[in-house]
């Protein structure tokens, strides 16, 4: 729905095509051995120079281990840019020079290793799109949603029917007090990193 009204428009690159190596070659063994092989930072800094030239004001973005966790922060500041550039790794990772020379900054969306930052790449363009105005039909559910305000979990939800397989909805929930309601939902709120 967003792309269709024209509120996100995604635009891929390849650095194939920036490439100045035979082949259209992109990668290489890493220095100072090890398996696997690392993307060069002449291609992908080829790249970012040629989104530059038409949006000089975006934000360059590595997708990596080595940055910063992704948050509700970051994306709420990322729904607030112009233009967004997400570099996607692969293989064993990115020359750290694209990280200190062409990238703004570096993020990860999580402590584990994927196979490429496409995914990663995804999950921030779901969490930043939905934070433009007009996106999403309910703008005030954003308030109420996860890890908005505080690192916690979304309350527990419940619906239709009211007994289902011999469980009950809480009886809070049935109540119509919202105020009790407010405070159970508050109360059942935590961080999912506690346990």
């Amino acid at each position: 729905k967003a792309f269709k009204t024209g509120l996100v428009r995604a635009e891929f690159y390849n650095p194939r095509a920036y490439t100045p190596y035979k082949h259209r070659r992109v990668d290489d063994a890493p220095y100072g051995g090890g398996a696997g092989m690392v993307l060069m930072a002449e291609p992908i800094a080829r790249a970012v120079e040629a989104i530059r030239s038409q949006k000089p004001d975006t934000h360059v973005v590595l997708l990596s281990a080595r940055g910063r966790i992704f948050n509700t922060a970051i994306a709420r500041r990322y729904a607030g840019l112009a233009s967004l550039t997400l570099i996607c790794g692969h293989y064993e990772g990115v020359d750290e020079r694209v990280a200190e020379h062409v990238a703004d900054e570096s993020v990860r969306i999580g402590d584990y290793v994927l196979s490429g930052g496409e995914p990663a790449a995804l999950v921030i363009l779901d969490a930043v799109a939905r934070r433009i105005p007009g996106v999403i039909g309910n703008a005030a559910s954003l308030g109420e949603e996860s890890f908005e305000n505080v690192p916690s979990c979304e309350y527990p939800q419940y619906t239709r029917p009211e007994v289902w397989r011999g469980h009950r909805v809480p009886e809070v929930l049935l109540s119509g007090d919202h105020a009790r309601i407010a405070a159970w939902r508050a109360a059942q709120r935590k961080n999912p990193d506690e346990t």
